[in-house]
């Protein structure tokens, strides 16, 4: 009897835990609409993209490249062919991937660390996944029902409440100094299942965040570093979640990611994709 017991109280202690984290009925990101289901820019449940940067880094004439690859990424394909005539096309090709990165931080599966290479009149990428189609799925479940507990934390803040909660949520997970140039920790999938990730991580979960609550925000990278640009009562600033998870102990610079980033420049790759950004810290202005 006591066995059976202790059975039937682990079991209800599972089921409690995937309802909670996989099966609990929620509303979901307000973005994503049933008309944008229909897009073909639609990826999950948990972003709904705009495609800024396809229209700001291609020419028109050159959207199939972002069209094919993002088919691609979509179908979980390994491996993607884009047909291609030229000695300009690894270089097209290169920014349709930096412009898939910035406008869809919802492809979990979709790592730092793919090689591409032109052979046979055609760009052929390789995607580095490490993500099943279960562990996707049940990923996409996990993450959809974290933000909605944070739709709910937030939903009587004012904007400046949120960027702060934001910061601080993001902050308070681990930086992986480990496993720097491991793709599989520079995504979102990395910061909400693992709690451990590097800057693409920290930044691609803000920006779905901030999504989710309302608040404007843009990706930004360069070669070194990765974080993202926030809307605060009409005006756009840096915001760096990264810096508060370097310096979570040390409170004199936890708040510098509020106006400052990890790396020493804070321009990023293709500056006039964006628009002008505030030289005032949010930590100044915010009094923090």
């Amino acid at each position: 009897m006591k066995k059976s017991r202790v059975i039937a109280y682990v079991v209800i202690v599972i089921l409690m835990f995937l309802f909670n984290f996989y099966y609990r009925p929620i509303q979901g990101n307000p973005k994503v609409t049933e008309d944008y289901k229909k897009s073909n820019s639609y990826i999950n449940e948990l972003y709904a993209s705009n495609e800024h940067f396809k229209e700001k880094l291609l020419a028109p004439e050159y959207y199939y490249f972002y069209d094919e690859m993002l088919k691609g990424l979509i179908n979980s394909e390994i491996e993607i062919s884009i047909p291609c005539l030229g000695d300009s096309c690894l270089n097209i090709f290169s920014h349709a991937l930096e412009a898939i990165i910035l406008d869809h931080p919802e492809l979990i599966t979709f790592y730092v660390g793919g090689t591409y290479r032109y052979k046979y009149s055609s760009v052929i990428y390789k995607n580095h996944m490490s993500l099943s189609p279960f562990r996707y799925h049940m990923g996409v479940k996990r993450i959809a029902r974290e933000l909605e507990n944070i739709r709910r934390d937030t939903k009587d803040m004012n904007d400046k409440e949120k960027i702060i909660y934001v910061y601080n949520y993001v902050a308070a997970k681990d930086y992986d100094h480990y496993f720097t140039y491991n793709g599989s920790n520079q995504s979102a999938y990395s910061f909400f299942t693992k709690g451990s990730t590097v800057c693409a991580g920290f930044a691609k979960a803000s920006q779905i965040i901030f999504q989710n609550i309302g608040i404007n925000s843009y990706l930004v990278h360069n070669s070194e570093h990765m974080w993202n640009y926030v809307q605060y009562e009409g005006k756009w600033y840096v915001f760096d979640a990264t810096v508060g998870a370097c310096y979570i102990k040390d409170t004199t610079h936890y708040y510098e990611g509020l106006g400052n980033t990890t790396v020493d420049e804070t321009i990023g790759y293709y500056s006039d994709a964006y628009p002008p950004i505030e030289t005032e810290k949010l930590k100044d202005l915010f009094d923090l």
